[in-house]
């Protein structure tokens, strides 16, 4: 790489990092394998470094390629911000711009907040994705989005962060099981019960552990699954108990298909949070989406929830 300021092989890398794969690379790319196994090549003698461990199960960054990696990163998501802050200049706010989402606040908490935004600002263009806090913190990190909303989880020193909103984690049974009117569970009333709970990763899941704590061990089993309605359905059933939102049941306790139990132990106030990177440029249309969230004159389901 004799020109350092030529940025198509940190591009080239970046693809061959993304997909683990020379072949894979060529073909996102539409140039040649040995294209790409040069550019490749010329930035580890730039940087006098190995920058993949290639094995016959692909392509793995090194130590050294992950700092490089960390830092292409960060050189793309610049340049792709220069169009919008450019805009700022115009007093104008258009554009890109990509949100990651926990699930739960993707699903009651975010809509109206993008609505508001959206109708504030017709020419901005923004994006959600959604996973569980642990990828949408992860998604920040990679500068895969701009902007984070997640439930309880550690957000590192090098995020700011703002709360935006609360919901309410509670034990629910179907609405027929008179479980749900016990004033003290005991261990007893555990036993033999099915619990199901959300994936590692989510905050659903973290809370719902933090809340039960020991109690966990009196179930009869646990069973984890991705999918929040999935567990609404097998709890309404009768199949299990659950922990869950106090958003994500709402319609279901009006129908008296999920109640909540009355013991208080087992109902837990959560937090929500809006998090950005600490060292990516606060402008244009990443300061407007923030701005726009962090308003608390927006009525959300965080107010109208329990």
């Amino acid at each position: 790489m004799n020109n350092p300021y030529n940025l198509y092989p940190l591009h080239v890398f970046r693809v061959v990092a993304l997909f683990g794969s020379v072949t894979q690379a060529a073909q996102e790319l539409c140039i040649s394998q040995p294209a790409v196994s040069f550019h490749i090549k010329s930035l580890e003698i730039f940087y006098h470094e190995t920058l993949f461990d290639r094995t016959p199960r692909g392509m793995f960054l090194t130590p050294a390629g992950i700092v490089v990696s960390e830092q292409a990163n960060r050189v793309f998501a610049l340049l792709n911000e220069i169009p919008s802050t450019i805009e700022t200049t115009r007093s104008e706010v258009k554009g890109d711009v990509t949100l990651a989402s926990s699930s739960t606040p993707a699903a009651y908490l975010v809509p109206p907040l993008l609505r508001r935004f959206q109708d504030l600002y017709p020419y901005a263009r923004p994006k959600l994705i959604v996973g569980d806090s642990k990828e949408a913190i992860s998604w920040l990190h990679d500068y895969k989005a701009h902007i984070g909303v997640v439930g309880e989880t550690l957000i590192a020193e090098s995020l700011i962060s703002e709360e935006i909103g609360r919901d309410e984690l509670r034990l629910v049974a179907a609405g027929s099981d008179s479980f749900t009117n016990e004033v003290e569970i005991t261990g007893k009333s555990l036993s033999g019960r099915t619990l199901f709970l959300r994936e590692k990763g989510s905050s659903t899941r973290a809370g719902a552990e933090e809340m039960l704590c020991g109690m966990l061990k009196e179930f009869k089993q646990v069973v984890e699954l991705k999918s929040t309605e999935t567990i609404k359905r097998m709890t309404a059933a009768g199949l299990g108990v659950a922990v869950l939102s106090s958003w994500t049941t709402e319609l279901e306790e009006k129908a008296h298909l999920l109640s909540p139990v009355q013991d208080t132990r087992f109902r837990k106030e959560r937090p929500f949070y809006i998090v950005r990177r600490k060292d990516r440029p606060f402008t244009g249309i990443l300061a407007a989406l923030w701005q726009s969230l962090t308003e608390k004159s927006v009525s959300s389901a965080s107010g109208e929830s329990g």
